[in-house]
C-alpha cells in the first residue's frame, strides 16, 4: 500500500470541512482559510456560501487518515485573527469581572444604555411628524 503524498492529505482534510453542518450543503465552494498550522494540524475558518454560517475547525491529517473537530461561530476571519493577537485572560481578569457583575454595576450600565436607545427613536419619530 502506498503512502498518500502531501497534496492528497491536504485534499482529504479539506474534504472533511467541505460540508456545512447548518444547511447540510456539501460544497467545494466553501470559503476555507487557514488561521494557523502546526505539524499535521490546521486551524481553519470555514464559511458556507449558501447559508453564510461560519465555523472553526481543527483538521488533523496524518498517515492514519484525516480527522476534524469544528464549532459554529459568528466570528468572521478578521475577527478571529484580531482575537488571536490579544493577550490571554488572566485569573485576575476573571475575578475583576466577577466582582463587577456582583456589584450590580453591570445592570445599571445596561439599563442606562437600554433607556437611551428606547428614548432616541421616539424623539426622532416626533421630529419627522413635526412635533
Amino acid at each position: 500500500m502506498s503512502t498518500p503524498n502531501k497534496l492528497d492529505k491536504t485534499t482529504q482534510g479539506l474534504r472533511l470541512v467541505s460540508y456545512c453542518p447548518v444547511c447540510d450543503m456539501r460544497s467545494k465552494s466553501m470559503n476555507a482559510r487557514t488561521l494557523a498550522a502546526q505539524g499535521e494540524t490546521k486551524l481553519m475558518h470555514i464559511q458556507c456560501h449558501k447559508c453564510a454560517n461560519a465555523f472553526l475547525a481543527f483538521v488533523l491529517v496524518n498517515q492514519v487518515g484525516a480527522s476534524s473537530v469544528g464549532i459554529l461561530t459568528d466570528l468572521g476571519y478578521e475577527d478571529v485573527m484580531r482575537f488571536r493577537s490579544t493577550k490571554d485572560v488572566s485569573v485576575n481578569d476573571v475575578i475583576a469581572a466577577h466582582e463587577y457583575f456582583e456589584k450590580g454595576a453591570f445592570h445599571v450600565t445596561v439599563e442606562r444604555k437600554r433607556a437611551a436607545r428606547v428614548k432616541a427613536p421616539v424623539k426622532h419619530a416626533r421630529k419627522k411628524l413635526g412635533k
